[in-house]
């Protein structure tokens, strides 16, 4: 059974996550930096997930320390702050997950991260929903196609035109299930990134579109038709008040440290403008745009095999802090 310590200066969620997670493993607990660096040296971890801000030392500091001291422990941030505050200092830090703690599938979230940070099975939208989550694969047909009430449909995209007639008609049909109207961008962007930027030739070259490297622009062909080993999958459903989007491709090429990267830059300012340097980019803006407008994005990289982002929005509208999800396998 794996080991875990949460560091949690409120007692309430201290003992919340705890209890929940006591069922699969055995769980330490600590309320400062000082008593977790005790439970640290007298206790063999697997996992820290610790509170940002607390009393004396902080989660940051926190995290510094096992980096230095116990290189092999897993470790991931909650925190009841704007997360965008701690965007560089992940990037800098190597810091993939942060989770809110009031976010709208709350301490459910918590408990499919750990799962996923401790067993590397990092793939398939279901984790994040009960076992009635119905999974439909109607691959052959990439004709639209109504999800069932709680579950979700996946269709195989092989051409530009495909991708936006079913793009269109999903969107068309989220909206009318209270989805906002940006869902249509989110599509947009992501099966985008699957078609254009994923597929790559033996020499790591762009297949679908091609580079002005001195510009940092990227121009994609047109009315492209996908080879056979290019297709990707577009999944789309919902589950009581929540709207769900999943794009997978085949390549698993995109980098973790890229899409850190690319958010750090629309989200830090820099200090000589006052702006974040990001705006001067041709492109990147893209996942920032869909993180802002999902209530949780999702980047599951299994390396070299599929990249599969997962878009959850809540229909009741609720903007609260966007969470940090980053797995790679």
């Amino acid at each position: 059974m794996n080991n875990i310590l949460i560091v949690e200066d409120n007692h309430s969620i201290r003992e919340g996550i705890k209890d929940l997670l006591s069922v699969n493993y055995d769980v330490y607990d600590a309320e400062d930096y000082e008593s977790a660096v005790e439970l640290l040296q007298k206790h063999k971890i697997d996992l820290v997930i610790t509170d940002i801000r607390m009393p004396g030392k902080s989660g940051l500091d926190l995290v510094k320390f096992i980096q230095d001291n116990y290189p092999k422990i897993i470790y991931a941030l909650i925190t009841a702050y704007n997360i965008n505050d701690y965007i560089n200092f992940a990037k800098e830090h190597n810091v993939w997950n942060i989770i809110p703690k009031y976010s709208f599938l709350d301490i459910r979230v918590i408990e499919v991260m750990i799962h996923k940070l401790l067993t590397k099975n990092i793939l398939g939208v279901e984790k994040y929903f009960p076992d009635s989550f119905q999974i439909i694969d109607s691959e052959l047909n990439s004709g639209f196609q109504t999800p069932p009430e709680s579950g979700i449909v996946y269709k195989t995209i092989k051409s530009d035109k495909e991708r936006n007639i079913l793009t269109g008609k999903i969107a068309k049909y989220m909206i009318q299930q209270g989805a906002p109207n940006s869902i249509q961008q989110v599509l947009e962007e992501l099966t985008a990134n699957a078609m254009i930027r994923a597929p790559k030739d033996n020499d790591g070259r762009y297949k679908y579109q091609f580079e002005i490297p001195s510009n940092d622009l990227i121009v994609p062909l047109e009315n492209i038709d996908l080879q056979q080993e290019d297709y990707f999958t577009i999944g789309y459903g919902h589950d009581k008040n929540t709207i769900i989007l999943v794009i997978q491709d085949r390549f698993g090429s995109l980098k973790k440290e890229e899409i850190i990267m690319r958010l750090d830059r629309h989200i830090t300012n820099d200090n000589s403008t006052g702006f974040p340097p990001g705006l001067a980019d041709s492109h990147g803006r893209g996942l920032y745009i869909c993180r802002e407008i999902s209530d949780q994005l999702i980047f599951n990289i299994q390396k070299n095999k599929m990249t599969e982002i997962i878009s959850l929005i809540d229909k009741a509208g609720r903007s609260g802090f966007k969470s940090l999800s980053i797995y790679e396998a």
